[in-house]
């Protein structure tokens, strides 16, 4: 009968104690025992205190190391790359490598692993073992790259504020900026979305606040903040460098931005004089606005879809909009501290604790 084991999580600090999970297949060492004669188990080259942990069978994301003391095996899984966290872990210890749980083809039962736990996004997690249990480990993880996987997790990664600087006018966007400011980082076509204020070519902007058009924004800031979903359903349509259905000629830059103002913002020249808009056509901006308001009434961004994030410097420039393209990725993987290849056909690992003092 094994002992209790006792897992400590470094990021929390809290200690606590787990029974061992219960053994679902009785037979298993029979199974083992039978199968062992046909496999064949490696011994040699996977030995030491320290291992990669290989996420998705290529990715190194961190280590598996063990040290001993007292009578006790420390058993750590440390994530060092990236925003890879760790959602869960198995570990067994054996005397064997043929005695780890595993099916009659040689690859390990994970669920029968007798030292387990679930975590929630840890990039340390520490478990003391027995040191009476063996010297050979097989230790497994689940990891997550840490990407959002809805719009609602992207929109929470948004950073608060980020610096940025414009560049060049059109020829697809109002304004081309550069972002620096977490996962916003790169290059962007903007849009102005207060023409009441002003912003200059090639100027740079530190901390401007930052907020998803769809997320409630700043009280008072904008005239028409209900029509977002209006503006987010033409910034999804491509609308620059296609043709007018109406015979109007191409939709330029100048026209989209108009619409984008006289969608949020009070229009006092509804024929656009007075703005820097370059080339535009007051009927192509009417056909903008129709066509948001008659098809993008609720619109909400999905994943891979763009959703505009406004950039607010301070109260004397104008605040631009970026359409950022929602990236969900659901990326759990299985990892597996590197070693000795069990003998199935996965690609499951383990090695041999040895500290060079034997």
């Amino acid at each position: 009968m094994k002992k209790l084991f006792f897992v400590l999580m470094l990021g929390s600090m809290a200690f606590y104690s787990c029974d061992k999970q219960e053994t679902a297949d009785e037979s298993i060492n029979g199974v083992n025992a039978q199968a062992s004669v046909e496999l064949q188990w490696s011994y040699d080259g996977c030995s030491g205190e320290s291992f990669n942990l290989i996420a998705g069978q290529n990715t190194v994301v961190g280590t598996v190391s063990v040290s001993e003391e007292a009578g006790m095996y420390t058993v750590t899984y440390e994530i060092t790359e990236g925003d890879w966290a760790i959602v869960e872990w198995h570990l067994q210890v054996e005397e064997d490598p043929q005695d780890f749980p595993h099916n009659q083809s040689g690859n390990p039962k994970i669920g029968n692993f007798e030292f387990y736990g679930e975590e929630d996004g840890a990039t340390s997690v520490t478990v003391q073992v027995p040191a009476s249990e063996g010297t050979w480990f097989a230790a497994h993880a689940v990891v997550d790259c840490g990407a959002p996987s809805t719009p609602e997790e992207f929109v929470a990664a948004l950073p608060e504020t980020v610096d940025f600087c414009t560049s060049a006018q059109g020829p697809t966007a109002y304004l081309n900026i550069s972002v620096d400011g977490g996962l916003l980082t790169g290059d962007y076509g903007a849009w102005c979305i207060d023409n009441d204020k002003s912003i200059t070519l090639n100027s740079c902007h530190e901390g401007a606040a930052v907020y998803a058009s769809t997320e409630e924004l700043p009280e008072g800031l904008f005239e028409y903040p209900e029509n977002f979903d209006l503006v987010n359903y033409l910034l999804n349509q491509g609308i620059v460098g296609t043709d007018s259905p109406n015979g109007l000629g191409t939709y330029t830059y100048g026209d989209l931005q108009f619409a984008i103002w006289y969608l949020i913002d009070d229009v006092e020249n509804a024929d656009g004089s007075g703005y820097s808009l370059g080339a535009f056509d007051a009927g192509r901006v009417q056909e903008l606005v129709a066509m948001a308001t008659a098809n993008g009434e609720g619109f909400t961004p999905g994943c891979g879809d763009l959703v505009g994030v406004a950039l607010i410097p301070n109260e004397n420039v104008q605040p631009l909009l970026v359409p950022v393209p929602i990236e969900c990725s659901d990326c759990e993987e299985t990892a597996w501290a590197e070693g000795c290849d069990f003998p199935g056909n996965s690609w499951a690992m383990y090695f041999q604790f040895d500290d060079g003092n034997d």
